[in-house]
């Protein structure tokens, strides 16, 4: 095949896909002016002022539930940063107890090796 039939088929392919193309926006077209469009300008309106409704009434109510909420989540992140400190001090205590404890074995180990030697 040389350079220009595959120019003319690429071209051709591309000119197809353009008849498609066309073929679907005139059918959009042709729904688009049969369309109710008084009919869907009264829905959109509605739909437009129930909206409105709603998002007011979301809105008072966020202002009247705003202020408590961010009071309760002052006070639970003080209290949970209460409670990391007391689980670090946990923490370093039962460190601590298992150190104790470890020690205490060890030299009771030694202290029974020294009797079992002595006997």
């Amino acid at each position: 095949m040389s350079f220009a039939t595959i120019t003319s088929l690429v071209t051709a392919i591309l000119c197809i896909a353009v008849l498609v193309q066309c073929a679907r926006v005139m059918r959009s077209l042709a729904a688009f002016r049969a369309a109710d469009l008084p009919g869907t300008a009264r829905a959109l309106d509605t739909a437009t002022a129930s909206a409105h409704h709603v998002l007011s009434e979301l809105k008072n109510e966020l202002d009247r539930g705003g202020e408590p909420t961010l009071r309760a989540l002052a006070e639970a992140r003080a209290i949970a940063d209460e409670l990391g400190v007391m689980i670090g001090i946990g923490n370093a205590t039962a460190d601590r107890l298992l150190d104790s404890a470890r020690n205490s074995r060890a030299s009771l180990g030694e202290t029974l090796d020294q009797q079992d030697l002595a006997a």
